[in-house]
């Protein structure tokens, strides 16, 4: 593939002097690159930046019209990498931001684009000016005309001051909204981190957990790294429910979150994907010892004695190592089947499928 050209990029590497042509390139590369930043909700990282400007360097100084999308074609094909460094995988679409977000970067993005124009504006304006009193200095200098002279500098000097006023309070308008910028990423960032939690266990949701089994699938693939699959699921819940009432029930819930918390390693990853129902990704952990997990969470849920007369809570538990050529889709039908069997065998207790 051709190589994407971007002088200014060049020039900034090796240190050259940058011409005025050069500054005004700069402007409208970075009034074209922080829009699309903020339109596109892409975090204002160092490195987001650095490989952005790059990407409408080559936009700008190609001239070329570009909608959202072809830009991110681009991007890929320059980098072939994810366009957010802090997104956790390229091929996974993110959930769409709220909209009262959306909007509030839409509106900034507007304001810092206009106020940029305002700046470049400005600077040709000015330098417009100044070349013109300029030459009327050049032009006078041999009739040695002090006062015209003078006059020019003069208009110079105002034109200098003028500027520096005119940049000095586009620039705080700008830092604002920079401020703005940073108080929405945060938002979005805890949005984002609640989206994948479980309100009420504190335990990642299924998406999250979906996530991180396509990873840890895909370490098996690679890296040859073994992992096991757990799915316990409460006996008898809606009788609970039914008895005692759903505030009961809640406590139940969050008492097994607690208790996965507990007692496994550091490294495993519990999850809540729906009503009763509870997964766990073991990494590194094959069958036998996920068998053996499996066992001392259902004992362990068995001997709880739940605040609330005396209530006593048990789970049945399917188990499965992860193969190679499993995809999301088999190893789940694999564990629920063993779950089911466990089920169908009188509940509160382990069903390990190969």
């Amino acid at each position: 593939m051709e190589k994407k050209s971007c002088t200014i990029t060049q020039k900034l590497k090796s240190g050259e002097k940058f011409t005025k042509e050069d500054v005004k390139t700069i402007m409208n590369i970075v009034r074209q690159e922080m829009n699309f930043m903020i339109r596109n909700n892409i975090l204002i990282t160092p490195n987001n930046y650095e490989r952005w400007f790059y990407v409408f360097c080559y936009i700008v100084e190609s001239k070329q019209e570009l909608n959202d999308l072809e830009i991110l074609g681009l991007f890929k094909e320059i980098y072939d990498e994810p366009y957010d460094e802090v997104k956790e995988k390229r091929e996974e679409k993110e959930a769409v931001a709220p909209k009262g977000f959306v909007k509030k970067l839409n509106k900034i993005a507007e304001a810092i684009d206009k106020k940029l124009l305002e700046i470049i504006n400005s600077i040709d304006k000015h330098n417009d000016n100044i070349e013109s009193h300029t030459e009327s200095i050049i032009e006078n200098s041999s009739e040695i005309d002090h006062e015209k002279i003078m006059e020019s500098v003069n208009k110079i000097i105002q034109e200098l001051n003028d500027l520096k006023e005119e940049n000095r309070s586009l620039t705080q308008e700008l830092k604002r909204y920079h401020n703005d910028v940073i108080l929405l990423q945060e938002e979005l960032k805890i949005a984002k981190t609640e989206a994948e939690i479980d309100f009420l266990t504190g335990l990642v949701n299924r998406r999250r957990f979906e996530r991180a089994l396509l990873e840890l699938l895909n370490d098996l693939q690679t890296k040859d790294y073994p992992f096991s699959l757990l799915l316990l699921d409460i006996d008898d819940f809606k009788l609970i429910n039914d008895t005692y009432g759903h505030p009961v029930g809640d406590t139940v819930l969050q008492e097994i979150a607690t208790i996965l918390k507990t007692f496994l390693r550091a490294n495993a990853i519990p999850s809540r994907i729906g009503g009763e129902e509870f997964a766990v990704i073991l990494p590194g952990s094959e069958l036998e010892e996920a068998e053996h997990i499996a066992q001392r969470l259902r004992r362990a849920i068995e001997n709880r004695t739940f605040d609330h007369s005396n209530l006593k809570v048990t789970a049945s538990f399917g188990v499965t190592q992860a193969k190679k050529t499993d995809t999301l889709e088999s190893i789940f039908d694999r564990v629920d089947k063993a779950l089911y069997d466990a089920k169908k065998m009188g509940k509160n207790c382990v069903v390990a499928i190969d």
